[in-house]
């Protein structure tokens, strides 16, 4: 198990005030960083639910983009199995 740096963005998401993208940012443990990149969704979901929207059917076009997810060591303060959203 590692700690990952995530940052992802996702794009045409329908929220109540209508069609928005997002930053995800956060830093998670996972064995490698496809599971990052899962566990830090699976994270924001748990908070944010139209973010399932990027993986509900195929026909969505609401989808989620990597930008960089970089192994880190741990630093006193951090948060891990921590996410942010900003809502664009």
């Amino acid at each position: 198990m590692g700690l990952w740096s995530v940052l992802a963005v996702g794009q045409g998401f329908l929220r109540p005030e209508g069609i928005a993208d997002f930053e995800l940012y956060g830093v998670v443990s996972a064995c490698d960083s496809d599971a990052a990149l899962a566990k830090a969704i699976d994270l924001a979901r748990q908070h944010w639910p139209e973010i399932g929207q990027g993986h509900e059917t195929s026909d969505s076009e609401a989808v989620i983009h990597a930008e960089a997810i970089n192994e880190v060591a741990l630093v006193a303060g951090m948060e891990v199995d921590v996410v942010d959203v900003s809502w664009i």
